[in-house]
């Protein structure tokens, strides 16, 4: 009790505040009361308020890490030793709750679970163990916190952390088209539970552009349907390597994926036919090549008789132009 006061004199209908402070030093409940004594018209009166202390523990300096790929197991037993334990007497068992983000409750409530196995101590030093099993059904990370929880009081707060990772592919879809068409192929999906689900279903970024899915929102039928039809079309525009992507459906909390590749159709390579063209010289046109005489004309012009018809055009020109 932080005031220890007397003598106040409250009027009608007011309140009075009575400021109590709790610095516990080990971890075990405490309680107390609080009396508050007055008098009015000569007669005593007594208000008395029961208090309960209830110890929190500092959160443990260690996280506990569960990683593995959607829709596989991480399964672990954890020792989670109980800091400064005290009014330990006899064998005791402890219980545990989970604290969630609020906006994560529904997967983390579908993908972990948390079961004792020796949840009963007789001494302060021995820690208790529980087994944790992490079960996701689609990629995300997140952090929760495990408390363990004394019935006669105090809280022991443990972080674990939950990272789970892009899953395996579901299946393989394969598309054949020719250039500048377009190929589909569709296929039925149900929601794994009996209810209907809100989806998107969305190519990676980096997938081909020439691939496309339809419907991109809608209603995911519940098990036990005809389900949702989804098309996956192709549509190439020029030749080349091989147009891949990665297609993802997903909803709050399943995921699917499906590798998809878009083929061309395969060319057969036309055998035993004779070519339309005639490719090669005839025998005696050949046996000529590279016999032909070659003749220098610079040397020929240089010759006697050449200078000598020449000199005789050139005297002819100048009496023609007389």
């Amino acid at each position: 009790l932080m005031r220890k006061r007397s003598g106040v004199t409250l009027a009608p209908f007011a309140s009075l505040q009575v400021p109590v402070s709790f610095a516990p030093l080990s971890i075990e409940e405490k309680r107390a009361t609080v009396s508050v004594r007055g008098a009015y018209r000569n007669r005593n009166l007594t208000w008395v308020f029961p208090l309960r202390g209830a110890v929190n523990a500092p959160p443990y300096p260690k996280a506990f890490t569960f990683r593995c790929k959607a829709k596989t197991t991480a399964r672990k037993v954890v020792d989670l030793p109980l800091r400064s334990l005290a009014g330990l007497t006899g064998p005791e068992t402890f219980t545990h709750e989970l604290i969630c983000p609020p906006n994560m409750e529904g997967i983390i409530g579908k993908s972990l679970t948390v079961n004792p196995v020796e949840p009963t101590i007789t001494d302060p030093n021995q820690p208790v163990r529980f087994q944790v099993a992490f079960e996701p059904l689609r990629p995300f990370s997140t952090s929760v916190k495990l408390v363990i929880v004394r019935g006669t009081g105090g809280r022991w707060p443990f972080e674990l952390q939950l990272d789970a990772m892009d899953p395996d592919p579901d299946d393989q879809i394969v598309i054949e088209a020719n250039l500048r068409t377009t190929s589909s192929v569709a296929f039925r999906l149900t929601n794994r539970f009996p209810v209907y689900a809100p989806f998107q279903a969305f190519f990676s970024t980096d997938s081909a552009m020439t691939l496309q899915v339809h419907p991109s929102t809608g209603l995911l039928g519940p098990v036990d349907t005809q389900g949702t039809v989804f098309t996956v079309s192709f549509s190439p525009t020029e030749y080349g390597k091989l147009q891949r992507g990665r297609l993802v459906i997903q909803t709050e909390d399943m995921q699917w994926t499906y590798e998809v590749t878009g083929t061309h159709p395969h060319v057969l390579v036309p055998q035993n036919v004779s070519s339309r063209v005639e490719s090669r010289l005839e025998t005696h046109i050949a046996g000529q090549l590279g016999k032909h005489r070659h003749i220098n004309a610079v040397k020929r012009n240089m010759t006697t008789t050449a200078l000598a018809i020449g000199r005789e055009r050139l005297l002819h020109e100048d009496q023609g132009g007389l």
